[in-house]
Order: C-alpha cells, then structure tokens, then sequence
C-alpha cells in the first residue's frame, strides 16, 4: 500500500470502529457511508457494530454519528434482481428505523455503487424501487456522473470526487458544472434531487495486484485536498462525501497515517466548519 496506519488493526474489532467513530465525529465527520456486500457478510456484522459504537458515542458525547450502507452492486451477492431486492429488503426491515442510520428530511438514504455498470440497466432499477420503495420513502444516491440516473434515484455522488478536476486544475468549475445539471433537472422536472460533492485527498491503486486503469493522484502533502474541498464547498452542495475515510488499497483514506500522521483529519475539521456553519 501506499501508507500504512498508524495504528494497525482488524475492521471487525470493536476497538477499532469505536476509535474510528471517535476520530471521525472530531474532525466534524457525521457518518460514514460503510461499504456492504450483502446480508449476513462480515460488512453487514460490521456496520451493525457501527450503529452500535454511534449510540454509546452519543450518550457519553452529545454527537450524532448517523451512518448508512455504501451498496456494493458487483458484489457476487448482490448480483441480479432477486438478490438486490431481498438484500434491500434487509437492510430495510433491519437497520432504515435505527436512530442512528443516516436519514435526510425524515427519509433514510442508501448510497449505490454504479449501478449501471456490469450490464445493470435504469428499468431495472426502476422495477427494483417499486418492489421495495414504492412510495419513495427512501432517498437513494447514485454514483455516477450520468443524470439520467435521477429518473429513478434521488441524486448524485461521485466517489470518484471528480479527480479529473484536481488533474486539470479546475475542480471548482467541474464541481459547479455538477451542481448546474443537477438545478437545472430540478428546474425541469419540479423535483429536489440531491448534489453531495465529493473530496479527496489523494489516490494511488497502482498497486492492486491484477487491476488494470491504475492511476495516481498526488496528495501534495495537502493541497490536493484543499483543492478538492475548496472546490466542492463553492458548489454548493447537498452533502459532501468524503474518498475516503480508511480505503487504504486505493490511497485515498485521511486516517491518521505512518507518513502524514493526523494532518488529514486536522484538515477535515477546519473544513467540516466551514460546511455546517
């Protein structure tokens, strides 16, 4: 990997989340949105561990931790319609009501992975939503750049944080594009569709053993970060994603670090005020 921890550690071991639970809400982090690759997976146990960790976070602190899934669509057990729809039904009956799943307005949110890659198709999401979400009483997120993802999700993210806008020096006016496609949808339809800005302080897959399209974006010992951040706050964004918190193969988490140490969660939280004030 490009970094290693600075406190090595196992995702599924209750000290470990409640020490990431913990450096996230300082940094003004208020949830994370938690890769999960099906029912009864160690993602699943994990992220109910997460809601767990978020109540006893705030009886002894006041903060609202609130979380959600990140909804793997390549993964092998959410492959196909029946799959997806039995898993969504899951999470529904399981985890929409905590108090301490991510909600919006009153409506829990879903994030999904790229839902029209590997063949995925817009009617069949359109047929997957009016089994499990007919009146719309969730708010899903779509990763993509594509806005006619909107005809049957609630908005756009980009885990990607639209790194070609930090590569080319204009990630302000990439982001601010984003936002005008998506006021401008708003505008047309008389729908509230939601723009979440994302921010990254880096990427470096090149090491990933079998991946092909590896990249590199420099961190710049910071400034790429401020880049993307200045960049997504002038947007004006919905909600801003964060790529990511510990994806440590991709190089792009902002947990504390052997080489940068606590710099990126410092930086987080100068900038989660600027966002919630």
């Amino acid at each position: 990997m490009s970094d290693l921890p600075t406190i090595q550690y196992n995702s599924s071991d209750d000290s470990t989340i409640e020490r990431q639970v913990t450096w996230a809400a300082n940094a003004g982090i208020t949830g994370f949105i938690s890769s999960w690759w099906g029912p009864g997976d160690p993602t699943d146990k994990n992220f109910d561990k997460l809601l767990a960790h978020a109540a006893t976070l705030e009886a002894t602190t006041g903060y609202h931790f609130a979380s959600t899934i990140y909804f793997e669509s390549d993964a092998p057990a959410l492959s196909g319609t029946g799959n997806i729809v039995s898993a969504l039904r899951y999470v529904i009956a399981n985890y929409s009501n905590d108090p301490h799943f991510f909600h919006w307005h009153g409506k829990p949110v879903l994030f999904f992975w790229d839902p029209l890659g590997n063949g995925r198709t817009l009617s069949m999401w359109a047929s997957i939503r009016s089994q499990v979400d007919p009146n719309n009483a969730m708010i899903w997120s779509a990763e993509g750049t594509d806005t006619s993802l909107l005809s049957v999700f609630d908005g756009l993210h980009l885990f990607s944080a639209a790194y070609w806008g930090i590569q080319n020096g204009d990630i302000t006016a990439v982001d601010q594009g984003f936002r005008a496609k998506i006021d401008a949808y708003n505008q047309a339809h008389s729908t509230q569709k939601i723009w979440a800005a994302g921010v990254l302080p880096g990427y470096d897959d090149t090491r990933i053993p079998g991946r092909t399209g590896t990249y590199i974006v420099p961190r710049n010992n910071g400034t790429t970060y401020n880049e993307s951040w200045t960049g997504a706050l002038a947007s004006k964004p919905d909600w801003i994603t964060i790529t990511s918190f510990n994806e440590w193969f991709e190089g792009s988490m902002i947990e504390p670090s052997i080489h940068y140490g606590n710099l990126y969660l410092d930086m987080t939280q100068q900038y989660t005020k600027q966002f919630q004030g």
